[in-house]
């Protein structure tokens, strides 16, 4: 298994673990306050080196081994962490990306930048415009934002709870996707548990109502959580990943 690398970009270091291997990239992203070392990450990891595929797994800043402020962080800057990790390890190349929850925010707007280079996107729970649906930030949160610049939200994930930060909520209106079209115009693959508490699984309707792509499927997993991080949902991730590799470009 590749050890954590670094990439200094401008005032912070991105952490990331790069498997070479045979194309096109696969890029994992992570949720909101997860890190590259999540069991969906790993088990990607376990089978990139197994087969031979290429791997990239990364930190957004100040998350995980990355340096930084979490509480600087926001969906623009992260996008904008995971671009230059990614050119910087595969500058040219063509590039599947998997996100997670956020990172199924993040892996859009990738996708939307990436253009051409996109091979295609799999989505697992994901959660594009989060803070709109997910979000309603009352008198008293915008109270904390203004005094310390961030306020906490109770989450079954993390016993002291999340916190969502100013950068964050200022950012969020111009990173929304799901008011129009979504330009992606390459295969998505979208699993969601219908179990999902944190995610509501008919926000993948939605989503793939909006991409441009004719190459879209949805995979619900009925007895599925927010996580999908069992065996067999684990088993479904990289049964989709694999198929997705093996297609040549349209």
């Amino acid at each position: 298994m590749t050890g954590v690398q670094y990439l200094n970009r401008q005032d912070t270091r991105l952490a990331y673990r790069h498997t070479p291997g045979a194309g096109p990239l696969i890029v994992f992203l992570p949720g909101y306050m997860s890190d590259m070392t999540g069991s969906k990450a790993e088990a990607l990891a376990d089978w990139a080196a197994a087969t031979g595929r290429a791997l990239l797994r990364l930190d957004y800043s100040g998350c995980g081994a990355s340096a930084g402020d979490f509480l600087a962080g926001s969906i623009g800057r992260w996008v904008a962490d995971a671009r230059a990790v990614i050119d910087h390890v595969a500058p040219a190349g063509r590039v599947l990306l998997v996100g997670s929850s956020m990172g199924g925010w993040v892996a859009l707007h990738l996708g939307l930048g990436l253009g051409g280079r996109l091979a295609g996107l799999v989505g697992i729970a994901a959660a594009p415009d989060f803070t709109d649906w997910g979000l309603a930030v009352t008198a008293a949160d915008h109270d904390a934002l203004t005094s310390q610049g961030w306020f906490t939200r109770p989450s079954d994930y993390d016993p002291q709870g999340y916190r969502y930060s100013a950068a964050l909520i200022a950012d969020a209106p111009a990173q929304l996707l799901l008011g129009g079209p979504i330009a992606v115009t390459a295969p998505v693959r979208l699993l969601h548990g219908q179990r999902d508490d944190a995610v509501p699984w008919r926000l993948a309707l939605d989503i793939a109502d909006r991409l441009c792509s004719d190459d879209v499927q949805l995979h619900l997993v009925k007895d599925g959580d927010h996580r999908l991080s069992r065996p067999q949902d684990i088993a479904l991730l990289l049964a989709i990943v694999a198929r997705l590799v093996e297609e040549k470009p349209a």
